[in-house]
């Protein structure tokens, strides 16, 4: 046989003519760097490529076929190596097609397939990187990596896999892009050991067990990942490393679209359900993380389950159509659900039940079969902003359990608005309840609670319905043009107190107090009659939860609040007081309401005594910094005293750290160490609260060795949404007798949506700014014109277009 080698490329061809007849052969005599090009036929040997050289198919895929009888197909012993167009099969039972122990093999265009336990293995130090081929197994798996220098698959199909499409275990890491997994009898995707897997732009279908496996302490992020037709299990995440999917998709799942389990703390973005069985998202087994902008709809089922004491938070998220629950939290669950929506669920909308918790805040309800929101089962949720419409059941149903609902609204139910059974502990604060196809609220029998500052109107029966025995406070509430009467007590209780009632165009007359029936005399207000009720500002802790927004803010000083009572519960019973620090750090953009909040903290911790006062002291750089050595300590002193027994509020208290205003930064450090000192000498007679941009703060508290302990927390001001800023401009009609428009309010929003959000962005300063231009405007507008009263209190899209 004649040799044939042109430069660096030699020939393997089973025609007569020049070149090798194998391809061992053509290996046996190539240099490094060497291209073996291959001619059509099949080749029945084993590679071993201990040379960096490349082996490519003369007419290109599915021309060469590399078959090993026994043993691996091709194994890689060399830096490097690649092929190109190959199809390499393996038939021996035991063993790999490919195997790649230690450096790099390229696979481009090839077909890979075996019938054992793996197509293609990377151990050791290996390194993959395959493109635009695919692997195939009825057997086995497709690749399985535990070399941590893994590599890359991009632009691959593995169809048809006995088991598993690729698995990275041990210490293995490999990236995955643009490639299409399944039919595969185990799993698409599976990770464990301390495997890492970054995934992008892929598919997975068509899986006997769970799609995507993520187990021990495995990682995986996974970017437009998309699961469909799995008969098990969408996403199994059960690792105790992270995991982020972006933007990923489960369509058709066979149970669960995702299961979390095992303290596993995913972050979810963007993500999909569609359609599953069981839960469509189930978190389990005391697992967190969180949940941003995603969506759960179509499920035989749940839609969300959060149960086994997991503590995941939801953002933004939608549940729509489902069979069961739209949401169920049991089994000492303490979840955090912010801007939820469920829409269409045959079962209740929300569920919590077993002993659960749980804090929801902006949730929407729209239709469904059953209550918007039901408690049962020793539950103790808190949930505000609460808005349901048009529901088959009740709007709140509370059994057995005790619920905190705030500033919520309730429209069209299906039977109560609020119904309160037997055992139920209920706090309805600032809720509007309308056109109930039962009572607006009821009292059963056991049951407790309070109705403060409510309304209830236009229901099919009464308003309120008492018939409990047991401890109710209706206090500040409105009753008006309900079918029954406006309260009705049902039982004679000594525990029942209704105060402050506004009642008027109901068809019955009220029956409260002594009264025993609806027939007693009425005690509404005379018709038209007015009641003035105590300001907000009377009650600190009111006014505060009055605010618009800052849900998280509010939730924090609550938190502070309680702790302050407890330490002082203890002192009052004779215990040592927990060690604890009250100066603040609110950090955020201007006009989210710091000085507000401030001022309200100072006034509650009053009213507990904690602090002699309550009084605010706001200082800047300027109160506090002096131009002359030794001017500074004074200064500060002076003002800091005026601010015992209350709060002592620095705004933009990261200007003493910085310098500014012409007196140098050093005079700025001398009020740091001044204050340091004081904060710790007056600590129990003081709260001292530091304000300013949230980058600046972290900056200013690093300033001094002693100044980020003198600080128990940072509480972080986010800016207000277009939605809460449309509110604080209708809050500013109110006060001052005008009304927008349905067009003003929707170019509101959009005005707030898209207006820059930067330096010069004042949040509720903007927001009152924007009003009293509005009203400018319409001044203007009115001016030439001869308006009757409706129009004098009416701004509309045009009092806005002039500040576009």
């Amino acid at each position: 046989m004649e040799e044939f080698v042109s430069g660096n490329v030699i020939a393997v061809t089973q025609a007569p003519g020049p070149g090798h007849r194998t391809i061992v052969e053509a290996l046996d005599r190539a240099h490094d760097g060497a291209v073996i090009v291959v001619g059509p036929g099949r080749y029945t040997e084993n590679l071993v490529l201990t040379k960096p050289v490349t082996i490519t198919a003369e007419n290109g895929p599915g021309t060469v076929w590399l078959v090993a009888a026994t043993g691996v197909a091709v194994s890689l012993q060399a830096e490097s190596a690649a092929l190109s167009g190959i199809t390499v099969v393996a038939a021996d039972a035991d063993s790999p097609a490919v195997l790649v122990a230690d450096g790099q093999l390229s696979i481009t265009e090839c077909t890979v397939e075996a019938s054992s336990w793996a197509s293609v293995f990377v151990p050791d130090r290996g390194t993959l990187l395959m493109r635009s081929s695919e692997v195939r197994n009825a057997v086995g798996a497709g690749v399985v990596v535990t070399s941590p220098e893994g590599g890359v698959l991009d632009d691959c199909k593995l169809p048809d896999l006995g088991t598993s499409a690729v698995v990275v275990a041990e210490a293995g890491v490999l990236r995955v892009r643009s490639c299409a997994m399944g039919p595969a009898a185990a799993n698409g995707i599976c990770l464990n050991g301390r495997g890492r897997l970054v995934v992008e732009d892929t598919s997975v279908s068509g899986t006997g067990k769970p799609a995507i496996a993520v187990e021990q302490q495995a990682g995986l992020t996974a970017t437009r990942l998309r699961v469909r037709d799995t008969a098990t299990i969408g996403f199994y995440l059960a690792t105790s490393d992270p995991v982020v999917l972006e933007d990923c998709v489960v369509e058709d799942a066979g149970a669960e679209g995702v299961f979390v389990a095992e303290g596993c703390a995913p972050v979810l973005r963007g993500c999909r359900v569609r359609g599953a069985r069981g839960r469509g998202m189930h978190f389990a087994g005391r697992a967190s993380g969180s949940v941003t902008g995603s969506e759960v709809s179509d499920v035989d089922g749940i839609g969300i389950g959060v149960t086994e004491r997991s503590l995941p938070e939801f953002e933004q998220t939608s549940v729509a159509r489902c069979s069961a629950s739209g949401v169920r939290i049991d089994d000492g669950a303490d979840p955090f659900f912010r801007r939820l929506r469920v829409r269409g669920c045959d079962g209740a909308a929300i569920d919590v039940d077993g002993g659960a918790r749980g804090r929801l805040e902006h949730i929407e309800v729209d239709g469904g079969g059953g209550a918007g929101l039901s408690v049962t089962g020793a539950a103790r949720p808190s949930v505000s902003g609460l808005n349901t419409r048009e529901l088959a059941g009740a709007g709140v149903r509370v059994i057995g359990a005790a619920l905190s609902l705030s500033d919520s609204q309730l429209v069209r139910s299906g039977a109560e608005g609020v119904y309160a059974g037997a055992g139920a502990d209920v706090s309805v604060t600032r809720c509007r309840v309308q056109e109930s196809k039962a009572a607006g609220c009821t009292f059963a029998e056991g049951a407790s609670g309070s109705l403060l500052d409510s309304e209830f109107s236009g229901g099919s029966a009464d308003g309120v319905l008492l018939d409990t025995e047991e401890s109710v406070l209706v206090k500040g509430c409105t009753v008006r043009d309900n079918h029954g009467s406006g309260v009705r007590q049902v039982r004679l209780s000594k525990g029942i107190e209704v105060t402050d009632l506004i009642s008027g165009g109901n068809l019955a007359n009220d029956a409260y107090g002594t009264a025993a029936s609806a027939g007693a005399a009425p005690r509404t207000a005379p018709a038209g009659a007015e009641r003035t009720r105590p300001g907000l500002g009377s009650d600190p802790l009111l006014e505060l939860q009055g605010l618009v927004g800052l849900a998280g803010v509010k939730s924090e000083v609550t938190s502070l609040v309680n702790l302050n009572k407890m330490a002082k519960r203890r002192m009052d019973a004779g215990l040592s007081a927990p060690p604890m620090a009250r100066h603040l750090v609110f950090a955020g953009a201007p006009g989210t309401g710091k000085t507000t909040i401030a001022r309200l903290y100072g006034q509650i911790l009053a009213q507990l005594g904690v602090l002699r006062q309550g009084h605010l002291v706001e200082v800047a750089r300027a109160d506090l910094v002096a131009q002359i050595i030794g001017g500074t300590a004074i200064k500060t002193t002076e003002a800091f005293t005026t601010a015992l027994g209350g709060v002592f509020f620095i705004d933009e208290a990261y200007s003493l750290s910085t310098g500014g205003g012409g007196t140098g930064p050093d005079f700025g450090r001398e009020a740091i160490d001044t204050l340091v000192k004081l904060m710790e000498d007056h600590r129990d007679d003081v709260v001292v609260i530091a304000a300013g941009y949230s980058k600046e703060m972290t900056e200013f508290l690093s300033s001094n060795p002693g100044m980020e302990s003198r600080f128990s927390r940072t509480i972080e001001f986010a800016n207000y949404t277009p939605e809460e800023l449309v509110t604080i401009v209708r809050a500013q009609c109110g006060k001052h007798d005008y009304r927008l428009t349905d067009g003003a309010s929707a170019a509101l929003l959009k005005y707030f949506d898209e207006i820059p959000k930067d330096g010069t962005f004042g949040n509720g300063r903007t927001a009152r700014r924007v009003f009293e231009r509005m009203t400018d405007r319409q001044a203007s507008r009115l001016a030439a014109t001869a308006a009757d009263t409706a129009d004098l209190t009416l701004l509309t899209e045009d009092d806005l277009s002039s500040i576009r």
